[in-house]
């Protein structure tokens, strides 16, 4: 009887041994975790020494960028936060979409990519060229980008039309300044060389090719293009001549 109760004693101490030696091991590892991340959490120990700023900088300048990140720069190399560094790039007017990375032992590169804006849109928007929107300060003051008008429903729609109306245009050396889509579904344009044209509803590309094979015959001893071109007749279109503006304007001043 006693023979077995010394042996259960025995078995109960190696057990305990086991658990103690097990927890022993626990111990030692958070220790060294504790002591490898209180390293590496250390600013003095892996600080940020650089601040690479990159990008074809054309609306944004690469001091505007460093000022707004600099005060995030303040923790290790594996602790600064280069999530809220992007998010602080990304909310700068002409930003369209921002890259930062690490690079051991001690820098931060960030490369910028600016909108590139190619057209005019309703309440303030510009377009690039992937027919995408944005909104930047004053965008309506800015020059040389043609402008296009449509529900925002049929953004896309005239943002499509306005590029392949611009192509074949090219062909009669116009380019569009001004494209209408209204509420009604009439097109309308303005063209480079001051023409104002009206197309109509619809599908307006037979208009268009009209007027793009004419449009030699039209100036033909002309010196200025057309005032205004009216494209909505089923068998032909009326053009209105500058000479015709002046003689209405002479008539005019001598009935009043």
């Amino acid at each position: 009887m006693n023979a077995n109760r010394q042996v259960v004693r025995q078995g109960m101490s190696g057990f305990s041994a086991g658990v103690a030696f097990t927890l022993l091991l626990f111990l030692l590892a958070a220790a060294g975790v504790a002591w490898v991340y209180s390293g590496m959490v250390a600013q003095e120990r892996w600080p940020i020494r650089w601040l690479e700023i990159d990008g074809a900088f054309e609306r944004v300048s690469a001091e505007q960028v460093r000022a707004g990140l600099t005060p995030l720069v303040n923790g290790s190399f594996f602790t600064v936060d280069s999530n809220g560094m992007r998010e602080k790039v990304s909310e700068m007017p002409w930003v369209a979409n921002v890259s930062v990375q690490k690079s051991w032992p001690d820098t931060i590169q960030v490369i910028i990519h600016e909108h590139a804006p190619v057209v005019h849109w309703v309440n303030g928007y510009l377009l690039d060229a992937n027919g995408d929107r944005f909104k930047v300060p004053s965008a309506d003051e800015i020059q040389g980008l043609p402008w296009l008008e449509s529900p925002e429903s049929q953004l896309d729609l005239v943002f499509e039309n306005w590029q392949k109306f611009d192509d074949k245009l090219g062909l009669i050396g116009q380019q569009i300044e001004r494209l209408t889509l209204d509420p009604r579904g009439s097109w309308s344009a303005r063209l480079s060389g001051g023409t104002e044209v009206k197309f109509g509803k619809g599908d307006v590309s037979e208009s268009l090719d009209m007027l793009v094979s004419t449009w030699a015959g039209l100036m033909q001893g002309q010196e200025m293009p057309p005032v205004s071109v009216d494209l909505r007749y089923t068998n032909g279109f009326a053009v209105l001549w500058p000479q015709n503006v002046d003689a209405i304007a002479g008539n005019y001043g001598e009935e009043s």
